[in-house]
């Protein structure tokens, strides 16, 4: 008898906006430390009780933890504990200023690690450290253990950008996994970027071995005095799908009318607790973990949003 996988459903909690950095492109609403760490117990018999229930309807959970900085998080390592000895498919979030010893303790519960890369606050050669260390785990078939993805954030401003492409290009050249990421001006609200300059913006599509056409997006107001290098862009997120994909992103993001799996093959988890289909506030809330209360959901919502503005909402299936 063939027993059938159970489906994998991802879940996305946030811990707060408890942080030890204040990079000056950051929101303040993420990182002022305002929303604290629930109670440890709490926490550790939320995330038991996540787990139970959704093994209990035959699904798989996957979480992933973003914050403020998740790794602050007191509770983190006894909630990873609760998750049982099945293999699992974690994904943790970090500014990578943990302690090389929490990263020992905790890496074999996450299979993927991002390290968003800040200049304004990391230390380079503590990054160093911790990555080095997650690239030397190793199974018995000698793969990997841990995916690790480091992602150099980049503003528009000429020095931050020359110390983030330094940094990047000695990474590269350890042999890191290493992305640039362009930053929006209106974070959490749309996908506008910052007004990257043509030096910065050539620079990143050459690196991602994509063809780009600065006339499409140059601002010409002030190009008699900038010059077409430094020459200002208006560039979105959809400029760049267009750019990826070579033709425009299906609806440009606006799913309205659309059957939408968020909620079923993922969730998020709010700093206070509660559940939602996505962070798009679609639907009620469907309860709190830390009550244990949550109705868990079997079927597809229709959306009602005109723009499906957050990355981890996008990647639920969409369908008529």
């Amino acid at each position: 008898m063939n027993m059938q996988e159970p489906k994998l459903t991802r879940i996305q909690w946030l811990f707060g906006n408890v942080c030890n950095y204040d990079c000056s492109y950051c929101p303040k609403q993420l990182h002022t430390s305002t929303v604290k760490f629930p109670d440890p117990k709490i926490l550790i018999d939320a995330i038991q009780y996540t787990v139970s229930s959704l093994r209990m309807i035959d699904r798989e959970p996957a979480f992933e933890f973003v914050g403020g900085e998740p790794t602050l998080n007191p509770a983190l390592l006894e909630m990873c504990q609760r998750m049982g000895n099945k293999q699992l498919q974690n994904k943790l979030t970090t500014n990578g200023s943990a302690s090389l010893k929490w990263f020992e303790e905790h890496y074999h519960y996450f299979s993927t690690v991002e390290i968003s890369y800040h200049t304004e606050f990391a230390d380079q050669e503590h990054i160093e450290k911790v990555v080095d260390f997650l690239m030397a785990q190793k199974d018995f078939n000698d793969q990997r253990k841990v995916h690790v993805r480091i992602m150099m954030h980049c503003t528009n401003s000429d020095d931050q950008w020359a110390k983030a492409i330094s940094v990047y290009e000695q990474f590269k050249s350890k042999g890191y996994p290493i992305e640039l990421k362009l930053l929006y001006s209106n974070f959490t609200k749309g996908f506008q970027y910052l007004p990257y300059k043509t030096y910065q913006l050539k620079y990143y599509f050459n690196e991602r071995n994509e063809d780009w056409d600065p006339e499409q997006t140059m601002y010409l107001g002030n190009l008699k005095y900038d010059g077409v290098a430094r020459a200002r862009h208006d560039i979105t997120k959809e400029d760049l799908d267009k750019i990826k994909k070579d033709k425009p992103i299906e609806k440009n993001w606006n799913f309205k009318g659309y059957r939408c799996n968020a909620g079923k093959d993922q969730f998020v988890i709010d700093q206070r607790g509660r559940v939602w289909r996505g962070w798009c506030g679609e639907d009620k809330s469907l309860g709190n973990v830390l009550y244990r209360d949550v109705s868990w959901q079997n079927d597809a919502w229709k959306c009602n949003k005109d723009l499906c503005r957050n990355g981890f909402d996008q990647l639920a299936t969409k369908f008529k």
